[in-house]
């Protein structure tokens, strides 16, 4: 087993035998709140949500919490000045988006203009043989007529007569 730095090991908030890397603290956490749910009862720091402290300790932790002063010197801090090199010329444009008189666009009226093939997708086989239709009607013109397949001739005209022996040696006469 690789020997680890100290500095990467931690120790379990729930339980102070279980002593594991820093990066597997969250994992771990989560398997032992659920063992120890009823016995051991922890509070979340406020800065850090790592950070799970009993009770008794809590309001120590919060004064002396390391990543408390990240907040403090996020609320204290003052806000960035604005000079002559961060400012710009307030930029103007001839174009308005948010003119009313121009038209939504609408995907399904722009196919059924342009010359795109579409497909019947999610309709009932009517529907579909409707949509068809109206589709070749409108990439090949109105005077579009449907080629038909030759029906089929019927099965007592495909079938070859019984086949009639001719004996001419019969003994029959």
């Amino acid at each position: 087993m690789e020997s680890y730095d100290e500095s990467q090991m931690v120790y379990c908030p729930y339980n102070k035998e279980h002593k594991m890397l820093r990066k597997k603290l969250q994992q771990h956490i989560l398997k032992c709140r659920v063992i120890y749910k009823d016995t051991v009862e922890l509070m979340v720091c406020p800065f850090n949500k790592g950070h799970l402290i009993p009770e008794p300790e809590f309001f120590q932790h919060t004064k002396s919490c390391e990543d408390r002063k990240i907040i403090v010197h996020y609320q204290t801090s003052a806000p960035a000045v604005l000079n002559e090199d961060t400012r710009h010329a307030k930029i103007e444009c001839e174009e308005n988006w948010d003119d009313d008189d121009v038209p939504d666009y609408d995907p399904q009226v722009y196919c059924s203009t342009a010359n795109i093939v579409r497909e019947p997708n999610g309709l009932f086989p009517s529907q579909r043989k409707a949509f068809i239709k109206e589709e070749n009607r409108r990439q090949f013109g109105e005077d579009y007529k449907e080629e038909k397949p030759p029906k089929a001739k019927k099965r007592a005209d495909t079938r070859p007569a019984p086949y009639e022996a001719w004996t001419p040696y019969s003994r029959r006469q």
